[in-house]
């Protein structure tokens, strides 16, 4: 087998006979002189010519990314990296850079965020999930980086099962965020960013628009996201989720008017955050109040009883 040329991805392999191959691993990522001194051996193409995985039954299983020198996402990841386990508002997944050969992106094999504790999304699961989301973009809204390409792919959780057990650097039902392959970095922040046209991405662009506030659009990204996690893991069981929750999501996806500067049709990340740690709180309450209801209607009938057995005792 045989790569096509090129300096950038994707690294395509095609068969003896012309064809274009989706299961081959390029010569030129075999042969990393990185990779080749760490033992590493991509196996199993996630993307064809783009992100593979080591060997399944080797444990723990990495991730590897042959990285577009001509995009932004390596000049990010090397300004995430600067304080990846100092900010726990960092939701960046742990990763390494190689230093020679073509730039690899190499990081620990996460499983989906719909998997986040255990597919058991309690009331306060949810809201935990949520405000780890959030406070995820706002961390990247602060340092001027717009994600640009938010959907259910590129957000993971930290989760333990049998297939892969955690890796040492990730953190159990921890949520983590993926690919900058899109992502932009601006020179003026939310609020003040005007509409850019917007490249091609996974999730819909309201009304068709082509034109939006970057940082707006990451915000409507995020709640179209969080709506299909919750429908995911509540119509599954035939329950309804928290109507805070389904309002708290829909003031995300806002009322898209075509705002051709300065979006005002969503909160901005920061506001988002503000508001979903206050809304953590009020579920706790709610949920603390369910407990002693449930608890009293449980012990009521014991208490009926040693009320009647105390009577007849006098």
């Amino acid at each position: 087998m045989s790569a096509a040329a090129g300096t950038n991805p994707p690294w395509y392999v095609t068969s003896p006979d012309g064809s274009f191959d989706p299961g081959g691993i390029p010569d030129r990522l075999l042969h990393h002189p990185e990779l080749q001194g760490r033992g590493m051996v991509p196996t199993c193409p996630i993307i064809p010519g783009v992100v593979f995985t080591t060997w399944p039954l080797t444990k723990p299983i990495f991730v590897i990314k042959v990285l577009n020198t001509e995009r932004e996402e390596l000049a990010i990841y090397k300004r995430l990296r600067s304080d990846m386990m100092k900010r726990s508002n960092n939701h960046t997944i742990p990763f390494e850079l190689t230093r020679t050969g073509h730039p690899l992106l190499i990081m620990p094999y996460v499983d989906s965020i719909v998997s986040i504790h255990q597919g058991k999304c309690s009331p306060q699961n949810t809201v935990n999930f949520i405000l780890q989301f959030v406070e995820g973009i706002d961390y990247l809204h602060s340092l001027h980086i717009v994600h640009m390409d938010i959907c259910l792919m590129n957000v993971m959780a930290g989760q333990e099962h049998s297939t892969a057990p955690l890796h040492q650097d990730v953190i159990k039902n921890r949520l983590y965020i993926i690919d900058f392959d899109s992502s932009k970095q601006f020179t003026l922040g939310p609020g003040v960013q005007p509409a850019i046209t917007l490249p091609e991405t996974q999730t819909a662009k309201p009304n068709g628009l082509e034109l939006l506030d970057p940082y707006s659009w990451d915000v409507y990204c995020i709640g179209r996201t969080l709506e299909g996690i919750i429908k995911y893991h509540f119509e599954r069981r035939n329950e309804r989720p928290p109507w805070i929750v389904k309002q708290y999501i829909q003031w995300l996806i806002g009322n898209e008017r075509g705002c051709p500067g300065v979006c005002g049709c969503r909160p901005t990340a920061r506001t988002a955050l503000r508001v979903v740690k206050l809304l953590v709180r009020v579920v706790d309450v709610m949920e603390n109040c369910r407990w002693v209801a449930r608890t009293i209607l449980r012990l009521w009938p014991s208490w009926i009883k040693w009320k009647d057995a105390t009577r007849k005792t006098l």
